[in-house]
């Protein structure tokens, strides 16, 4: 018996219990990617042979970012039946004894999850998305912090500055894990501190990860957003730059995330949040992107390196990510001080 197999067969015996049914697996696949999680696809069936698919989301021994799947799960559970369309969730697990790591299990939704270096990924529908893609993240923002299932996401009772928490954060993360000095990079987290923006009249919930590639499609229709593990309270134009940067629309940099034109998409989130963007502010919060993309590079490479997680994924994503974030650094300073 494979490994996959043993796993699939001890989710199942431990599924049986949690549900007081008996079932069987027909199926389990792996969904590589994702930063510190391993995701399975299984397809469970009952004494009467109905299928049901699930997701298993398991925390990894080796994680390229470091999360609790707390964050993660109060997400979801925060926004169940809304409009901003999330998995079922069904359990989570904290304890190490049930099936070796901490895990959460949810409702497959279906759809596909496209790769963000595509540009002809959601061809013929970017139209379409683009408009969902943008008001939801504008649902986001508009989601009252105050509910329950968020009280423990990190930032809540933090009361330092938006900007400050997140920056000193990510520096953070640059300094145990990199390897060598990089000019650019240095010169972009001083830019960071010396001309950082006023703080937010309004702290919202950040996805942490919002583009493409972290949502699921089906016909022109978004029908889940996925992957909160990096979720917080924060800054409504956190997410906004986030899902701006010119690395998810490489090819097409004025189409961001490969959907609707930059223009559109602004206009689309303004009118959702009733937030007048401050072009600043917003320019800040796109430099500190790509600081912090590159932050999540260095860490894969040091993974990588070091033998903690020796998934491909790491390899590709210190290589070519962390050197377009570079050279988008090197573009954004050099006009910056132009300007000057």
């Amino acid at each position: 018996m494979n490994n996959e197999i043993q796993l699939g067969e001890e989710f199942v015996n431990y599924y049986s219990e949690f549900k007081q049914e008996i079932f069987s697996l027909k199926s389990i696949s792996r969904i590589f990617g994702g930063a510190s999680r391993e995701t399975y696809r299984l397809s469970i069936l009952n004494k009467d042979l109905i299928e049901t698919n699930l997701i298993y989301r398991r925390t990894q021994s080796s994680a390229l970012i470091e999360t609790d799947q707390l964050t993660e799960y109060s997400a979801y559970l925060a926004f169940q039946n809304s409009k901003v369309p999330v998995p079922k969730t069904i359990a989570i697990e904290e304890s190490l004894d049930t099936l070796g790591a901490p895990f959460m299990v949810m409702e497959e939704l279906g759809g596909v999850a496209a790769s963000p270096f595509d540009q002809e990924a959601y061809s013929p529908y970017e139209e379409k998305l683009g408009n969902q893609f943008w008001n939801i993240l504008g649902e986001i923002v508009l989601k009252d912090i105050d509910d329950p299932n968020l009280a423990s996401i990190p930032g809540m009772k933090s009361k330092e500055f938006c900007w400050k928490r997140e920056l000193d954060h990510w520096v953070e993360v640059i300094r145990q894990d990199s390897y060598s000095v990089e000019p650019i990079l240095e010169a972009a987290i001083r830019e960071l501190y010396r001309n950082h923006p006023k703080d937010s009249a309004k702290r919202c919930l950040v996805h942490g990860d919002y583009r493409n590639g972290n949502f699921l499609s089906k016909e022109g229709v978004l029908v889940g957003i996925l992957d909160w593990e990096m979720a917080h309270i924060g800054d409504p134009l956190e997410d906004l730059a986030w899902a701006m940067s010119p690395i998810w629309c490489w090819k097409d940099r004025d189409r961001p995330s490969y959907l609707i034109k930059r223009k559109q998409a602004l206009d689309v989130w303004q009118k959702k949040t009733q937030i007048e963007i401050e072009i600043e502010s917003l320019a800040w919060w796109e430099l500190f992107a790509c600081v912090k993309g590159l932050a999540i590079w260095i860490s894969a490479g040091h993974e990588f390196i070091t033998g903690g997680n020796t998934d491909p994924i790491n390899l590709f994503s210190a290589w070519i990510p962390g050197d377009i974030h570079m050279e988008i650094i090197l573009e954004t300073l050099e006009k910056e001080f132009r300007s000057r």
